[in-house]
Order: structure tokens, then C-alpha cells, then sequence
């Protein structure tokens, strides 16, 4: 599938960062961000196009 691992013998960790919980905690942090963003614009558009409608 895609992968340039060819045996599994002795693999600790597959992601980049899974034994960073800084790294993993940064991630989380900046997908969250990400998905308020995104609901705010939503949001944002929405309340712009009800009020259009008024």
C-alpha cells in the first residue's frame, strides 16, 4: 500500500512524531485551530447570508 517499509521486524514507531508528546500535543493543537477556524468562517458566511435574506 504505498509504504517504503518492507518488513515489520523491529518497528517502534510508524508515524513521525509518535514518541514526541510535544510534538503530538503541537499537532493537536494546530488541527483544532484548524477546525474553529473553519467553523467560525462557516459560521461567519451563514449569518452574512440570513441576513442578506431579511
Amino acid at each position: 500500500m504505498g509504504t517504503s517499509i518492507t518488513t515489520w521486524d523491529n518497528v517502534t514507531a510508524y508515524f513521525t512524531f509518535a514518541d514526541s508528546p510535544i510534538m503530538l500535543a503541537l499537532f493537536a493543537l494546530g488541527a483544532a485551530g484548524i477546525i474553529v477556524g473553519l467553523i467560525a468562517s462557516i459560521m461567519k458566511h451563514e449569518n452574512e447570508a440570513f441576513d442578506k435574506l431579511k
